[in-house]
């Protein structure tokens, strides 16, 4: 976070003389200084006004697993048998490497083409271990046979918990660049930077990655990095200003 881009402002309630500010080692636009003064009356409560901008970035902390079990025979009940025996031993594998009932779901169907019944079963299971999804899911796509059973690949998404903590982590990164550049400036004329007393989000941006089609097969990198979410957050903030303690004693004597 470059804290150059930062936009500054200090104002004052009640009209007084201002002093121009240029803040010494630090590289500011007219744009950002065109605000950037400070009231020379003593007793108005000084303020600061800054833009701060936060950006988080975090992969997905969940992998969903789906397999499709299909069976197509003249007799219903063959098909039917057929899809049990394989959904079982689906729905065993998931228990034995840790799948939560909570976290599984299953689908079945049946279809009627002519003479034809299809039997179809969908299971969907959700790892939040992507070692533990590649081992069930290689276990899987070993033992059992093709076209009956089709293993889709992998689906990434973040749980609701993680996208809290995605925002609450840019929005506090955002709060700490824009105090460290409110610092800056005020510690040119001598003052300090106290509480926030307004705080304004001006925007926010949610962004996932893009998964370029390149003619190959899509490694589980490429899957994981078109799915980690950027935050992006842009937050306005009024700070209190105060002088400092020697000042202040000066100030009274």
């Amino acid at each position: 976070m470059r804290r150059e881009e930062n936009l500054s402002y200090i104002t004052s309630k009640r009209p007084a003389t201002c002093l121009g500010l240029v803040p010494k080692n630090r590289i500011y636009t007219d744009e950002q200084m065109r605000g950037a003064l400070i009231f020379s009356d003593i007793d108005s409560r000084r303020q600061i006004t800054v833009t701060g901008m936060g950006d988080f970035s975090l992969p997905p902390d969940r992998v969903k697993l789906i397999i499709i079990i299909t069976s197509t025979k003249s007799n219903v009940n063959e098909a039917k048998t057929s899809v049990i025996r394989r959904l079982k031993y689906v729905e065993q594998t998931f228990r034995n490497f840790g799948v939560k009932e909570s976290d599984k779901s299953v689908v079945q169907s049946i279809i009627r083409r002519d003479t034809m019944y299809e039997v179809r079963a969908e299971l969907t299971a959700i790892f939040n271990d992507l070692q533990r999804y590649q081992q069930c899911h290689n276990q899987l796509v070993e033992k059992l046979d093709t076209p009956v059973v089709c293993v889709l690949d992998p689906i990434f998404f973040h749980s609701t918990l993680r996208l809290e903590n995605i925002k609450r982590q840019a929005s506090v990164q955002a709060v700490r660049n824009a105090k460290h550049t409110a610092e800056d400036i005020a510690r040119t004329v001598g003052l300090h930077v106290s509480k926030a007393i307004h705080i304004v989000e001006e925007n926010y941006q949610e962004n996932e990655g893009i998964l370029v089609s390149t003619g190959q097969p899509t490694s589980f990198q490429n899957l994981i990095d078109a799915k980690t979410i950027t935050i992006h957050v842009t937050l306005n903030i009024t700070f209190e200003l105060k002088a400092k303690e020697r000042q202040r004693k000066k100030d009274n004597s």
